[in-house]
């Protein structure tokens, strides 16, 4: 139980998946004509919860940090909901035909999703952030799973007809990878040595982060302080 409190946001996410996937099996079992729709509405919601995991990815990275910790998280919330409003909202929205619409979505969220994951990495290379092992699954199989679809969706939009029947065997096929990865990652709880009565400075002797990031996290902590 301790390694559901240490990912709330990650297992709510997969509480969902679980719980979404029974609906719809009782859907398809006993309101067959109701599961298509219930379907493309579970598919859509299913992308944008997916964003709960770069928030907990997030959150875990600048875990030594909490002034940058919040801060980062509220860069990730915001970059998600501005692309989402700037660059996949419109392939709802003007799109010819709600097959398109629906997929270009998914297509262009995966993207965004990529982007932000490799921020996060740019971020955590820049900074020398160390990735724990539990942290470093979620990223393996959550990038697998978007590579994948990113590949997919992209093929189905150039190839409509002839990958018409390929494209749900290959998504759930990158889930079953990615959940695959995750089990293997948080089998074993990795627990992160205590940081929270930890100075500044030897947050950065013990994790090689340069002196600038733990100042960088005292001021913000002033400022959000005040």
């Amino acid at each position: 139980m301790h390694i559901i409190g240490r990912f709330p946001l990650f297992y709510s996410y997969i509480g969902y998946g679980l719980c979404g996937s029974i609906v719809m099996y009782l859907i398809y079992w006993f309101r067959h004509g109701s599961y298509p729709y219930a379907f493309w509405l579970y598919f859509l919601l299913s992308i944008v919860v997916e964003f709960a995991v770069l928030v907990e990815i997030s959150d875990h990275l600048f875990e030594p940090f909490p002034a940058i910790r919040q801060l980062g998280r509220a860069l990730t919330i915001s970059i998600s909901f501005g692309l989402g409003v700037v660059y996949i909202l419109p392939t709802i929205l003007y799109s010819s035909g709600r097959h398109n619409a629906l997929l270009g979505f998914a297509l262009r969220a995966s993207l965004t999703k990529a982007a932000i994951i490799g921020a996060l990495l740019l971020a955590a290379r820049h900074y020398g952030l160390r990735l724990e092992k539990n942290v470093a699954g979620l990223i393996l199989g959550f990038s697998i799973y978007l590579g994948v679809n990113i590949v997919n969706f992209s093929a189905e939009q150039i190839f409509s007809h002839l990958y018409a029947r390929i494209l749900w065997v290959m998504s759930p096929i990158a889930y079953t990878l990615c959940l695959t990865v995750w089990l293997i990652a948080l089998w074993d709880f990795v627990p992160v040595p205590g940081t929270s009565t930890m100075s500044p400075v030897s947050r950065r002797d013990s994790e090689a982060v340069p002196f600038e990031l733990a100042r960088f996290n005292n001021e913000l902590s002033k400022l959000l302080n005040k």
